[in-house]
């Protein structure tokens, strides 16, 4: 699939056909954020090349790709949608105040739904690679020193 591909299947998953939630930058950049958590969890090399995915991703890696990109467009959602309020006039009443939870079930689903795929591709017992730690150490009345992690 090519990142339009992506682009256009996300748009039919997220119920937004008409491009009226999501603008296609948006949605790119989600993909985009996605390609490297994807390969680093499957063990593919895949980078951006001339505005494509280099290798282009096909079957269940496709798969995966699209439900990282999705949760993180909910991310989007959730954060457009955090300040909604009820708004009443007269009789009419439209209540917006529970989008953000809404975005945000569906964000914590995905992202389920992602690990238990990963899991399955890797043939059972699978971690995702969590992000390098690096502490910071303080002592009472002294500086801040970073100390880094050795490879």
């Amino acid at each position: 699939m090519t990142r339009d591909d992506l682009v256009q299947a996300m748009r039919i998953d997220l119920g937004d056909a008409d491009s009226a939630l999501f603008a296609d930058t948006a949605l790119e950049r989600c993909v985009i954020r996605a390609i490297y958590p994807v390969g680093q969890d499957t063990g593919q090399t895949m980078r951006m090349v001339n505005g494509e995915i280099a290798p282009t991703p096909e079957g269940n890696v496709a798969e995966v790709l699209l439900l990282l990109a999705e949760s993180y467009a909910c991310g989007i959602m959730r954060g457009k949608t955090a300040n909604g309020i009820n708004i009443r006039s007269g009789d009419k009443r439209v209540d917006r105040s529970t989008q953000a939870k809404h975005w945000a079930d569906l964000e914590t689903d995905l992202l389920a739904h992602y690990r238990q795929r990963i899991s399955e591709m890797a043939g059972g017992d699978f971690f995702i690679t969590p992000p390098p730690l690096r502490p910071v150490m303080y002592e009472q009345g002294s500086e801040v020193i970073e100390y880094e992690l050795c490879e």
